[in-house]
């Protein structure tokens, strides 16, 4: 307490008038010391702690009355903190960790952030980090989508899960997050249970950049479309078992166990091999896509003339891979002139080109194995160039050609065909086919029905 302050008149003027009436100067004195007291309690106490969002100019969900308990509908308080980042100039809104109900949906104003506690992929353990429970657009699959970015817009480190859809019973919804205008992002974002995942292409977009998102999805998992230059799409995982691991709300942990049933997760199985389209992409004026997966998909990758404005697809793909499906990859359309390429990929099994395509299609250093729908790894319909370079094939049915080209032109070069059986049948209406340099390991059983100019050399066993 500090004390020297005082005179040492003030002290001796209280003591002398211990028993008699106090003059002003001792009453003085002693609102003097009284106040000295309380300043010096003042100067020691501990300042209430500064919320963390406003320290780093952010803003917090939680100072605009979200409750984040899993019940109390929190959709209000998310998008009155999402508005007035947008009228600061375009903030990041922080959402700490908890379980946030939505019984409406979500726009991303243009140049704004809403950031979740995870800080890099993650799996779907809805009572850790931050998760969006999505109640709203069931039996409305052309709704508005849960959460909406607008150009330059970012949705970062949440987990999003829909309570009321049931494996037995499954409905239709809106599309989880749709990115409209230039430049969106979808960074470290897992989606448990989606009927369709993420929309980049109803409407018109350019430079979208989708990097590190897990999802189930059960009809369509990533739509690219109506794209300029350039689109990046890079580690996305679409896997059923983001939701058979999801504990539902108000149930404990159980790290890397299944909260679905076995009969449940047989059950999503079938579904999506007759369902789920895992990526598909129509205009992109240049598309990059990296460690792209999809498993147990009736389509893995499909290429498509868009619906909206007739554009076709350009794209690279590279560690990419679609497994366990009836097709891996079916090219309906590309642009002529610079199509799709296929670098360090795997597939089980089967590529589909149709017969209005006209683009080409260039797999390397890829990998084909186990029995698609058709039969044959390969059919090729279209009429534009397929070229296979040091790609190899295995566990075909051995009833049908590994590869089967009936129209367009055909390269292959340094290929490994391990299974026996016809491993390339050239149909009567393909223009042109070199076969060179490949291991025909059970001697080379290749059937030509075509009049076209046909180079077949220097194969070994």
């Amino acid at each position: 307490m500090i004390m020297h302050g005082l005179s040492g008149s003030c002290f001796f003027a209280i003591a002398r008038r211990k028993h008699t009436r106090p003059s002003l100067k001792a009453i003085g004195c002693l609102v003097l010391l009284a106040g000295l007291v309380w300043i010096s309690a003042l100067a020691g106490a501990e300042p209430p702690p500064p919320n963390p969002a406003s320290v780093l100019g952010q803003l917090s969900i939680s100072d605009f009355g979200a409750k984040g308990d899993g019940k109390t509908d929190d959709t209000v308080a998310f998008q009155s903190a999402l508005s007035a980042a947008a009228e600061q100039g375009g903030k990041v809104v922080v959402a700490p960790a908890g379980e946030y109900r939505l019984d409406g949906t979500l726009t991303i104003p243009a140049g704004v952030t809403l950031e979740g506690a995870w800080r890099g992929p993650h799996t779907s353990q809805l009572s850790r980090g931050t998760t969006l429970l999505a109640y709203a657009g069931r039996d409305h699959e052309d709704g508005d989508p849960l959460i909406t970015l607008r150009a330059g817009a970012t949705l970062k480190g949440v987990t999003l899960y829909y309570p009321e859809q049931k494996v037995i019973d499954i409905h239709p919804y809106p599309w989880a997050i749709q990115g409209r205008g230039q430049n969106y992002n979808v960074i470290d974002v897992t989606i448990a249970n989606a009927y369709n995942g993420i929309d980049c292409g109803t409407y018109p977009n350019e430079g979208h950049h989708l990097c590190n998102i897990c999802l189930c999805a059960l009809r369509r998992g990533v739509l690219i479309d109506q794209c300029t230059d350039v689109g990046r799409v890079e580690n996305i995982h679409i896997h059923n078992v983001y939701w058979w691991r999801a504990n539902p709300p108000g149930q404990p942990l159980r790290e890397q166990e299944n909260f679905l049933t076995r009969q449940e997760i047989e059950g999503l199985e079938r579904y999506t091999t007759e369902h789920l389209e895992g990526y598909i992409i129509g205009q992109t004026d240049w598309e990059f896509m990296n460690q792209c997966f999809v498993i147990w998909s009736k389509v893995g990758f499909h290429f498509i003339r868009s619906p909206r404005n007739g554009g076709m697809p350009n794209v690279v793909l590279t560690q990419s891979g679609s497994d366990i499906g009836p097709l891996a990859v079916k090219v309906d359309a590309l642009q002529a002139h610079a199509g799709v390429a296929f670098e360090n990929c795997q597939f089980m099994s089967g590529l589909e080109v149709g017969t209005n395509c006209h683009g080409p299609v260039k797999f390397s250093n890829c990998g084909f194995w186990g029995q698609p729908a058709a039969g044959s790894q390969m059919v090729l319909d279209g009429h534009g160039t397929v070229t296979l370079t040091a790609t190899h094939f295995s566990q075909w049915n051995q009833a049908k050609p590994c590869i089967e080209a009936r129209r367009g032109s055909l390269l292959i070069q340094n290929c490994d065909f391990m299974d026996h059986g016809t491993q390339i049948f050239l149909g009567k209406d393909l223009t042109s086919a070199v076969i060179m340099g490949n291991r025909l390991r059970h001697g080379a059983k290749i059937v030509n029905e075509t009049q076209g100019d046909v180079q077949i050399i220097g194969n070994v066993q």
